[in-house]
Parts: C-alpha cells; structure tokens; sequence
C-alpha cells in the first residue's frame, strides 16, 4: 500500500484536529496556507483544488447552500460517478444556486436515512428529478420520463399531418442530449449518496458501514460495476416490434426469382407458410 497519504486528505485531517483542539481561526488559516499554496500550480485542475477552493469560500456562503454542494458534485459527475452527458457543472451550479429547494435536497445526501428510509429516499429523488429536468431546459416538469418525451416531441412533432416525416432528421438525433430515464437516475442518485456517506465521514477510519450494493452498484466477478437501470432496456412493446421487424428481414433476403414470383398475388402471399422451407 502507498505510504505516501493523500495531500486532500491530510489537510482534511488537519482541520478535524484542529476543531476537535479547540485551535484558533488564526492557526487554522496558517495551516491551510501553508499546506495549499506550494502545490497550488500543479493541482488547479484537480478535485484538490476545488476542495481548497470550498474551504477558502466557506465564510462567506450559507450553511444550506454550503451543505448542498458535495451531493451536487456527486450526482453531476465526480471520479466515481459518471456525468450527464455535455452538461458540466456550469448549468447545474446555476440552477443549484438559484432554488433553495435543490439546495436542501442536496444537503441530505450522505445521511443514513437517505438509505434506510425509504419514503424519504423518494421524496428527495422527486426534487432531484426536477433538477435535472431544470438542468435541461424542461420547466414545469417533475419527472425525467415526461421530460424526455417531451425534449423529443418538441424536435419532431410535425405542424401538419399531411407532412411527410423526415427520416433524416430522425437519423442524426443523439439519444444521449436526453435526460437519463428514471429507472438510470434512480441508481445515479443511489450512487451519489453512497459516495457522499463517505465524504462526510472522511476523517473516521470507517467512513461507512454501508455496501455498495443496492446503492448504485452490482458485485460481478468479485468486482462491483456500476448498475445502470433496474428492468428492461427496451419497453416490451419495442423489444417486439424490433424482433419482429427482425424476422420480417430475413424472410426478405430470398432470390430474385422467388421475389417475382411472390409479387404475382396479394392473395398467393396471404397463404404461404412461413414453415414451410420448399
């Protein structure tokens, strides 16, 4: 194991020494200036530098909203959970900033009853929905199946019936400007929360007693890999519709001759036999 101990993490026990000592402001300030400013150059685009950045700024930001923002980091992308797909931080943090509500639905992560509490852990997902929803460009939506539904609608929806669709269009749509689906937000938010039980308990030997299972990740091979959706990938109806179009293909690949054969008789068509091989 690496002797040598994270530069983030000794200052972090440093400052747990120093409040549990009872050490004054003045002290505190030399520590963090003298452990910060000499490695400054090489960390400024390091999560290092951000937490300095948290502590450097700690008095002059509100106790909720200084509360919120490790979940907020957590849930929008960090070293151990991915990000939503061209977003950053820039357009969450403003919506963070803006509505205190997001703000105290973040400041919950990383509590027990997140993960025990079962009608609590729905009601903070419900705000975090809206969230990313907001995060979007979805306003006045409070759930990310609506939204997405409805980001799709907005780009295809056709001004008159008798319009011919465009296929086109429809070819180069990217899925992934999509908000995640429920069912993939609901393990990103466990995720989050997971990782945020540890960071508030950074400073004890045994930040969690907590699993990663059912919290965002599954044990496979005796390595935990990330749990994306819980259910089918594809609605049933898709997933028939699919296969169907499927088996509809392979009928298709026959020589040109039975091709024109085939092509006689709407009602000769209607009676083949699809077991039938002759």
């Amino acid at each position: 194991m690496d002797r040598v101990q994270p530069s983030g993490t000794f200052i972090v026990l440093k400052y747990r020494h120093a409040f549990s000592n009872q050490i004054s402001d003045k002290l505190i300030n030399s520590i963090q200036l003298g452990s910060v400013p000499t490695r400054i150059k090489q960390v400024r685009t390091t999560s290092d530098y951000r937490v300095w950045v948290l502590v450097t700024c700690a008095d002059t930001l509100k106790v909720r909203y200084r509360q919120s923002l490790p979940g907020f980091h957590a849930i929008t992308g960090c070293d151990f959970n991915p990000a939503f797909f061209r977003k950053g931080k820039s357009k969450p943090y403003k919506t963070l900033k803006k509505y205190p509500e997001y703000q105290e639905a973040f400041k919950n992560f990383g509590n027990s009853e997140l993960i025990e509490n079962l009608d609590q852990q729905q009601n903070i997902f419900n705000i975090i929905q809206r969230f990313i929803c907001n995060v979007y460009n979805v306003h006045n939506v409070i759930d990310v199946d609506a939204a997405r539904l409805q980001i799709f609608i907005d780009s295809y929806t056709v001004s008159d019936v008798n319009e011919a669709f465009n296929r086109k269009k429809l070819r180069n749509f990217d899925a992934s400007n999509l908000p995640p689906c429920k069912s993939e937000l609901l393990q990103q938010f466990l995720r989050a929360n997971y990782i945020c039980t540890i960071w508030s308990n950074a400073h004890l030997k045994n930040p969690t007693t907590y699993q990663p299972d059912n919290n965002g990740w599954i044990l496979k091979d005796q390595k935990y890999q990330f749990k994306w959706f819980e259910g089918d990938q594809l609605p049933s109806y898709v997933s028939d519709s699919l296969k169907t179009q499927s088996e509809t293909d392979g009928e298709g690949d026959i020589d040109d001759d039975e091709a024109i054969d085939w092509s006689n008789s709407d009602e000769e068509n209607e009676n083949i036999d699809d077991n039938d091989e002759n």
